[in-house]
C-alpha cells in the first residue's frame, strides 16, 4: 500500500511526542512492505528528505510553517495555517491511505481521500475535554469543548476510521454519535534497556519525569511533592515550555530540584537508565510516551489515575490521584525506601510493555485496519 502520514510538526526537528509517534509509526509499516510518506509542515527547514525508508514532505507556504514552528508545541495557529496552505497549494497527492494525526490533518486526510478515492483515517492522540475547566479561563474552557466536540464528531463520523490511543476520550467520541476504534501507541523495546550507561552522578536516588512544561503535565504537583522530600532523593526534570519561568520559580529553594531543559530523544536511554523512580504527574494524558519508555527500561513508574494512563500502566506501576503531592510525595518515599519493590515493579512493567505495547504489534494491528477498510472499499 501507499501511505501518506499528514502531521503538522516535522519528526525530525522534534524531541518526541505525537511526530515522534507518527515516525516510528512509519518506520514499521515500511519494515512490512508499504510505501510511506510523511506530509508536515516546515520547521527551520524546508525540504524533502528520506530516513530509515520514510519519504519526508517538509511543506511551507510563504514562510507560515517557519514562523509558527516551536519545537514540540502544535498551536492552534498553526494547525489552520498548515490546512490553509496544503489547500491552497493544490497538492498532487495520490495515495490509498491518508492518515492524518489530531483535527486538521484529519481533515486534509478526508480531503485527499475524497479527491483520490483513497481511505481516510483519523487519530485522536488524547484531549483535554475533561479538564478544560482546570487549565484555563471558564469562556475559553467553555468554547474548547464545544469545538473539540464538533470536530472530533464530524471527523469521526465523515473518516472511513477514527483511532484513539486511549479508551477515556474514545467513550466520549462514541457517546456523541461516532464510530471509533482504540489502539495504543507503541515504543521501540529494543532502544530503551537497563544495558545503556547512566547521564546522572547524583549521591541520592534519582527521580525523573520527561515532560513538556505545561500546566497539563501537572509538574507543580511534583515540585510541591519535593518539599517533603527534601534530602531524600533529586528530581530531574527534562523539557521546556511556557510554565518553565513559573515552575522554576516554585523549586528556587530547593536544591533538590535541577531543570535540565529539552534533550534530543536519541539520549532519553541514558538518562531513563539512570533514574531510580520515573513520575508523570499529568492531569490529563491519554498515552504518555515516556512512560512506556520508562516501562520498556524496567523502571518503576508512579502515574497520575488519569485518562489513558491506568490502562498503559495497570498494576506494574503505582498509581496516585492527580494534583495530590501529599500522596505523591508518599508514593515516591515508599518506592525510595523499597528497592526490591522497584526492581518487582520495573520488572512488572518491561513485561506488560513487551506483550503489549511494542511498535510492531501496534503497526500490525494498524495495518490490519487499513487492509480491512481497501478490502471493504473495493468489495
Amino acid at each position: 500500500m501507499r501511505i501518506l502520514q499528514i502531521y503538522e510538526l516535522n519528526p525530525f526537528e522534534s524531541i518526541g511526542g505525537v511526530e515522534g509517534v507518527v515516525f516510528a509509526l512509519s518506520k514499521e509499516l515500511v519494515k512490512m512492505g508499504h510505501e510511506v510518506t510523511i506530509l508536515t509542515g516546515a520547521g527551520k527547514e524546508k525540504k524533502a528528505v528520506s530516513r530509515d525508508g520514510v519519504d519526508i514532505i517538509s511543506f511551507d507556504l510563504f514562510n507560515t510553517m517557519k514562523y509558527t514552528y516551536r519545537s514540540g508545541t502544535l498551536t492552534p495557529l498553526r494547525q489552520l495555517l498548515f490546512l490553509t496552505s496544503v489547500l491552497a497549494k493544490n497538492l498532487d497527492l495520490k495515495y490509498d491511505i491518508y492518515h492524518g494525526h489530531i483535527y486538521t490533518s484529519g481533515l486534509l486526510a478526508n480531503y485527499f481521500a475524497r479527491k483520490y478515492n483513497g481511505i481516510a483515517v483519523n487519530t485522536i492522540h488524547g484531549s483535554y475535554y475533561p479538564v478544560w475547566d482546570r487549565l484555563t479561563n471558564p469562556l475559553a474552557a467553555f468554547f474548547y469543548r464545544i469545538m473539540e466536540r464538533q470536530i472530533a464528531t464530524m471527523l469521526a463520523k465523515h473518516s472511513h476510521l477514527q483511532l484513539h490511543v486511549s479508551t477515556y476520550f474514545a467513550e466520549q467520541v462514541s457517546a456523541w454519535g461516532g464510530e471509533v476504534k482504540v489502539i495504543p501507541n507503541g515504543v521501540d523495546t529494543g532502544v530503551f534497556n537497563n544495558g545503556v550507561s547512566s547521564k546522572f552522578h547524583s549521591r541520592l536516588p534519582v527521580v525523573l519525569t520527561a515532560r513538556r512544561l505545561v500546566r497539563k503535565n501537572g509538574l507543580e504537583y511534583l515540585i510541591k511533592a519535593m518539599d517533603h522530600l527534601r534530602g531524600e532523593c533529586d528530581l530531574f526534570i527534562i523539557g521546556e515550555g511556557p510554565e518553565q519561568h513559573r515552575l522554576k520559580l516554585m523549586a528556587k529553594n530547593n536544591d533538590n530540584i535541577k531543570f535540565l531543559g529539552a534533550i534530543p530523544h536519541t539520549e532519553m536511554p541514558s538518562y531513563i537508565s539512570g533514574s531510580d523512580i520515573v513520575v508523570i504527574p499529568s492531569i490529563i494524558e491519554a498515552s504518555s510516551l515516556f512512560m512506556l519508555e520508562a516501562m520498556a527500561a524496567g523502571k518503576s513508574v508512579i502515574a497520575s489515575d488519569v485518562g489513558g494512563l491506568p490502562e498503559i500502566l495497570g498494576d506494574s506501576g503505582k498509581l496516585v490521584p492527580p494534583m495530590n503531592p501529599e500522596r505523591l510525595s508518599g508514593a515516591i518515599r515508599e518506592l525510595l525506601n523499597d528497592a526490591e519493590k522497584r526492581r518487582q515493579l520495573g520488572i512488572s512493567a518491561q513485561r506488560r510493555v513487551s506483550e503489549n505495547y511494542t511498535w510492531h504489534n501496534i503497526a500490525n494491528k494498524i495495518e490490519e485496519e487499513y487492509q480491512r477498510l481497501w478490502r471493504q472499499k473495493h468489495a
